[in-house]
């Protein structure tokens, strides 16, 4: 398996490692049950240290998009089928936490135009390497670190978004505002995991700690793609409940 990757400044290097085997899984290019080469032939393919390659592999793992086979090797895991859909209502981040009588508030860790990866690309319907707009958010409780969301959004549709001083402000209600673009449908995947050395450190915890992740898509009252999301919540600090009902 050839994996190429760009090098970009001020980009820990073992990140880009990840993100180039997370785009060979999202566009189907590695399937689930595949061998990923080993840490010390990929190093040497690459021209970087083990370690890089050691580190890009466990996180993956640790994401759930990997799985080791002792004495085997790094395999591409089995895709996650969802059991059951439950509805209700739909609110931003700073809803969430206001609603619950929590101050809300972030620091914006990046803030890029990026072209779409293979992932994005598939889950916001764009061609491959359409511009997309890319933020990184560490968002607070009462000054507490509660979740890193990351998130992506259509750069023709909302170029504005890269330009804005996101810090401590609402994305659903800048979407609203500028774009009358309002979020009104999302369909929400959330699984449990454990903390990388990257997420513990931003929020807080020992490396490996409880989190729970959630992929978010959403749309627009007229069925639109508005924003493909990533988020990481402190395992502590967030509750996922539903209510259900044997159906008649």
């Amino acid at each position: 398996m050839k994996i190429t990757i760009e090098k970009v400044s001020a980009i820990p290097y073992y990140h880009q490692v990840k993100e180039a085997v997370r785009a060979l899984i999202a566009s189907g290019e590695l399937k689930p049950g595949d061998m990923l080469p080993s840490e010390f032939s990929l190093s040497e393919q690459l021209g970087i240290s083990r370690l890089v390659v050691h580190r890009a592999y466990r996180e993956l793992v640790t994401e759930g998009l990997l799985t080791r086979k002792r004495a085997q090797g790094t395999f591409v895991s089995p895709p996650i089928k969802p059991s059951f859909m439950i509805v209700g209502p739909l609110f931003s981040m700073t809803e969430y936490l206001t609603k619950d009588g929590l101050k809300a508030s972030n620091q914006v860790l990046l803030q890029e135009v990026i072209p779409a990866s293979p992932e994005v690309a598939k889950e916001l319907r764009l061609t491959r390497g359409a511009r997309v707009i890319h933020i990184r958010h560490l968002r607070l409780a009462n000054g507490t670190p509660f979740a890193i969301e990351e998130t992506y959004f259509p750069y023709e549709r909302f170029p504005k978004l890269a330009e804005l001083n996101m810090k401590n402000r609402s994305t659903y209600e800048v979407l609203d505002t500028i774009y009358d673009a309002l979020p009104q449908e999302a369909l929400d995947q959330v699984t449990a995991s454990s903390a990388t050395r990257d997420e513990a450190g931003l929020l807080d915890l020992k490396k490996g700690a409880p989190v729970m992740r959630v992929k978010r898509l959403s749309t627009d009252r007229h069925g639109m793609l508005i924003e493909y999301s990533r988020l990481v919540f402190h395992g502590d600090r967030y509750q996922f409940v539903g209510r259900m009902q044997r159906s008649t």
